[in-house]
């Protein structure tokens, strides 16, 4: 084999590999919280309800981080604005800081808001059981911000369709890896015809 034809052989390979993820993949994070106290969790949300979880899609599913899109029959609104039916995105996986909710409820959502559209909320963000102790300490901070303590919520449905997610890119890079060690190795064969 030539010298040439080997280098060539080489660098494909090394390309096939990085664009596979053996060299280069990216590293792997986890959720952490800081462990915010209620009063900054409220601060920080656009919207603070109770309900009860009604449905849980999640949209690809091959990683933790695909959005899930949780829908809620609201109760009850602390903060903010929420349809009677409430759609609210995270992460599908606590491990990508999604909403980890056991059972339909009730819970206490705390929330990013989006007019019309799905709020988001996280791990992080102070989402939980709808405690009883949880609740009051809530009615405190909607009436201390000078807001009713607790109000319907608007009619209708917001927020519950979810989108569809851009394709993966790992299914692309996958294939031109695979058609790039396929040219190394038709390179490396033909280069070997000719010696022979």
């Amino acid at each position: 084999m030539s010298r040439t034809t080997t280098l060539v052989a080489v660098v494909l390979a090394a390309v096939a590999l990085v664009f596979t993820g053996w060299v280069l993949a990216t590293p792997a994070s986890a959720c952490s919280c800081a462990g915010l106290a209620t009063p900054e969790q409220f601060e920080r949300a656009d919207v603070v309800f109770a309900g009860h979880l009604v449905s849980r899609e999640v949209n690809g599913g091959a990683s933790s981080s695909d959005p899930a899109l949780h829908v809620f029959a609201v109760d009850a609104v602390f903060k903010g604005t929420a349809h009677a039916r409430q759609g609210v995105v995270s992460a599908a996986s606590g491990a990508s800081c999604g909403l980890e909710l056991a059972g339909d409820g009730p819970f206490l959502v705390f929330a990013g808001g989006q007019d019309g559209g799905p709020h988001r909320a996280d791990l992080c963000g102070g989402t939980a059981p709808a405690a009883p102790e949880l609740v009051a300490e809530v009615r405190a901070l909607s009436a201390a911000e000078g807001a009713a303590v607790a109000v319907d919520p608007l009619p209708g449905a917001a927020g519950t369709e979810l989108r569809s997610a851009p394709q993966s890119w790992a299914g692309v890079l996958v294939v031109a890896g695979a058609g790039l060690a396929l040219l190394t190795g038709l390179l490396a064969r033909r280069s070997r015809h000719r010696r022979g």
